[in-house]
């Protein structure tokens, strides 16, 4: 708004004593017309207006001239940040879950039953900028229906550099890809259930899958090749019938489990991870005899929102005893699967296979720990993600046994996480 130039004014006030002028006047008629007291009063009424315009134009001039109004700028658009599950200042939370069906013409050993899989609550925090706290407790259902509740991991990590960080807890073993990239929660695998070899122990698995110590990791420095490295010591493996497989508490002998892997994720191939790991123990009998444990894995994996394309080999390396069963066993088992996605739909395939000998002293031995023996089998199928929650899984397998045959099963899933 611009303040009015004094021509402007001096026209309004002019324009202004004329309009009185010529409604005053006429309103004088009641003194004479050319009476000298009526004229004397009206010269006062008129300069008494001249002077409070004259008044009224200093004040005008006296202000300021007031600032053009800016525009009024839209409101800015502030994208919705993401959805974080924080239940404390600390503390973020997951949860993850799977229900299904399963059918087999395997009568003898199993029935065609519906199935729950497991509950899965998973806990980060972070106690300081370098400190980080991971639980993870799982409530499973076991042989005999009841649910039962296992804390699947509990660590507590440091982490310095890209270069160098700890771990100190219970963990899952680096041995091979799978193990680490999947953990639980039904959710994140494309397929139902994991590969023989990498079974956890309530689903009749045999590699130490969950250990109880430190691991380590990190970059090494290496350009372009992007090579990583995991280091661990724990306390190894019960493998007796009966027995908690993860010594929580109590080694059953003062030997302790390394393990240490290596992987690369080349730059110039960023989908491409290739890897080994090598991981030795000594497992305590029945016989008190130590046998020595040594498991060695390789794995080439490709990996993008389209394709998956999962292969990983395996060797296990017994000594068995002088006695009842002298020498030594090796145990090759090895699987390949293979994905793409369409939108929504996600087919794949999976072949398997893994072969202990029959008086194997580990795997072979039904008084001391589970019968591995040899197994060999395809999976075809496809998953249905409804959204980032939910995700359904329709699987068909045909699966041979030594001993037992072949038989076909039906499998279908619905996995969830919140």
């Amino acid at each position: 708004m611009q303040t009015p130039s004094s021509a402007s004014i001096r026209a309004a006030a002019a324009l202004t004593v004329v309009l009185w002028l010529g409604f005053t006047i006429p309103a004088g008629g009641q003194e004479a017309p050319g009476s000298p007291a009526a004229q004397d009063k009206l010269d006062q009424q008129l300069l008494d207006r001249v002077q409070g315009l004259e008044k009224q134009v200093q004040e005008l001039k006296g202000q300021p001239a007031a600032a053009p109004m800016a525009p009024v700028p839209p409101p800015e658009l502030v994208a919705e940040p993401p959805a974080v599950h924080e239940v404390a200042p600390r503390l973020q939370l997951n949860v993850f879950g799977d229900v299904g069906f399963e059918a087999t013409d395997r009568k003898a050993v199993t029935s065609n039953t519906f199935e729950i899989g497991s509950l899965d609550i998973f806990m980060t925090a972070r106690l300081s900028p370098k400190l980080s706290l991971l639980g993870e407790v799982l409530f499973i259902p076991t042989e005999d229906n009841s649910i039962s509740p296992d804390v699947e991991r509990l660590l507590l990590q440091y982490r310095q550099s890209d270069y160098f960080g700890f771990g100190i807890g219970r963990y899952h073993t680096t041995i091979g890809y799978y193990d680490t990239a999947f953990h639980q929660g039904a959710w994140f695998e494309t397929a139902i259930g994991r590969p023989f070899m990498y079974a956890f122990d309530d689903q009749g698995g045999f590699l130490p899958l969950q250990e109880v110590g430190i691991t380590t990791y990190g970059k090494i420095p290496s350009g372009k090749l992007g090579l990583n490295y995991v280091a661990e010591v724990g306390n190894g493996r019960n493998h007796l019938l009966g027995g908690e497989p993860a010594q929580n508490a109590q080694d059953s002998n003062n030997g302790k489990s390394f393990n240490v892997a290596v992987f690369a994720r080349p730059s110039g191939i960023p989908d491409l991870q290739v890897g080994f790991s090598l991981y030795h123990d000594y497992l305590t009998f029945s016989d008190n005899i130590n046998h020595s444990e040594l498991i060695t894995t390789a794995h080439v994996v490709y990996l993008n929102s389209k394709y998956e394309f999962l292969n990983e080999a395996m060797l296990v390396r017994h000594v068995g005893s002088s006695t009842n069963a002298p020498g030594v066993f090796h145990t090759p088992a090895f699987y390949t699967q293979f994905s793409r996605a369409f939108g929504k739909y996600r087919p794949y395939f999976r072949f398997q296979y893994i072969n202990a000998a029959a008086d194997e002293p580990i795997y072979g031995d039904p008084t001391d720990g589970p019968v591995v023996g040899r197994q060999q089998g395809a999976s075809a199928g496809v998953r249905y993600d409804f959204n980032d929650h939910a995700a359904f899984k329709l699987q068909y397998d045909r699966l041979t046994i030594r001993g037992q045959g072949s038989a076909n099963g039906l499998d279908t899933q619905f996995a969830f996480t919140f």
